[in-house]
C-alpha cells in the first residue's frame, strides 16, 4: 500500500506552491513594468516626432528626396499581437492561479487531496491528527524602478537638448558686440563657418552646443560684428544683405532656397556648410536642389 505523505512532506508541498506562484507573481511584474516603459519611450518618440514634423511641414525643403520631418506611417499590428491584448490574457490567467490556490483544501477533489497531502479539517484519512506547519516565512517587499526604455534616437535627442540648455559660454549677442574679426572675407568667413562642424542640429539653437540652419549663419556672422536676425525670411531681407547673381557668387555667401525653407554658406564648388535637419550635425555638402539664391552680408 502507497505510504501516506507525512506532515512534513505537507509542508514541503505548500511551500512549492507558494513559491511557484511567488516566482509568477515577480516574473508577471517585471514584464508589467517593461511593457509600461516600453509604450511611454515609444509614447516619448512619438511626441517629439510630431514636433519635428510640424516644423518641417510648414517648411518643406525644396528637395523632394532630400525631405526631412517625414514619420513613416506604423504598421497595423494585428489584434491578437498587440500588448494589451497579451497583458489582459497574462493577468486573467495569474488571477485564475491566485483563485485555484486560495481555496480551502476539501474544495480538491480527493486524487488531488491524497496526492498533495491535504486533508479535510487538516486530519488524514487514516484520522491521525496533524498540523500542517510552514518551515519557514517569506516577506516580499517589491520596489519598482526608476528605470526607462529609450531609443538612441531619443536618447541622443535629449544629451543634444541638455548640453544646449546647459550651456554658459559666449552667445551670438556676446560676439557681435565683441567681434573676433575685423574684415569680412571669404577665409575668415569659411574658417569660421568650418569650426562648427560637427555641432548637433537643435530646433532654434544658435549656440555653440546646438545649431538650426538660421542659427548657424547667425553664429558665423555674429564673429564679424554682424548680428542677422534667427530666421531664414528675416536674413534675406535684413539690411546687411544684398542679392547677388550666382556667376558672381563666392565663398561666404549666403546660399537660401527660394521657398525660404533652409540656407547655408557657400563654400564654392556647388558646396555648403549647413546645419541640416533633426539628428544631424553641421556639415560640408552638396546644394541639393538647383532652387536657390544668393545674398552676400556686407558691414
Amino acid at each position: 500500500m502507497k505510504e501516506k505523505p507525512s506532515g512534513r512532506r505537507r509542508a514541503e508541498v505548500e511551500i512549492n506552491i507558494l513559491e511557484s506562484f511567488e516566482l509568477r507573481s515577480r516574473r508577471s511584474i517585471r514584464e508589467s513594468e517593461r511593457k509600461r516603459q516600453t509604450r511611454h519611450a515609444k509614447r516619448a518618440e512619438k511626441r517629439a516626432a510630431k514636433l519635428d514634423r510640424k516644423h518641417f511641414l510648414t517648411n518643406p525643403p525644396s528637395n523632394p528626396i532630400t525631405a526631412i520631418g517625414v514619420v513613416a506611417a506604423v504598421p497595423k499590428i494585428r489584434f491578437r499581437k498587440k500588448e494589451s491584448v497579451r497583458t489582459t490574457v497574462v493577468m486573467a490567467v495569474i488571477a485564475g492561479v491566485t483563485a485555484t490556490v486560495a481555496l480551502p483544501a476539501y474544495a480538491y477533489g480527493p486524487a488531488v487531496t491524497a496526492v498533495s497531502g491535504f486533508t479535510q479539517g487538516g486530519v488524514a484519512d487514516g484520522g491521525d491528527a496533524q498540523s500542517i506547519s510552514l518551515l519557514r516565512e517569506t516577506a516580499l517587499n517589491f520596489e519598482r524602478g526608476s528605470y526607462g526604455m529609450m531609443s538612441a534616437s531619443e536618447i541622443e535627442r535629449m544629451t543634444n537638448r541638455n548640453n544646449y540648455l546647459g550651456y554658459k559660454g559666449l552667445t551670438a549677442i556676446d560676439l557681435a558686440s565683441s567681434p573676433n574679426f575685423v574684415d569680412l572675407n571669404s577665409a575668415d568667413i569659411l574658417k569660421v563657418a568650418a569650426k562648427y562642424v560637427g555641432v548637433p542640429y537643435v530646433l532654434g539653437g544658435e549656440l555653440p552646443t546646438g545649431l538650426d540652419c538660421s542659427g548657424y549663419t547667425r553664429l558665423v556672422f555674429a564673429e564679424f560684428g554682424i548680428l542677422l536676425p534667427h530666421s531664414v525670411i528675416s536674413q534675406s531681407r535684413d539690411p546687411h544683405v544684398r542679392r547677388v547673381h550666382r556667376s558672381d557668387a563666392r565663398p561666404g555667401d549666403i546660399v537660401i532656397m527660394t521657398n525660404l525653407s533652409h540656407q547655408g554658406i557657400y563654400a564654392g564648388s556647388g558646396m555648403f556648410y549647413h546645419a541640416p535637419q533633426p539628428g544631424d550635425r553641421v556639415k560640408l555638402a552638396p546644394i541639393f536642389t538647383d532652387n536657390y539664391y544668393m545674398v552676400r552680408v556686407i558691414q
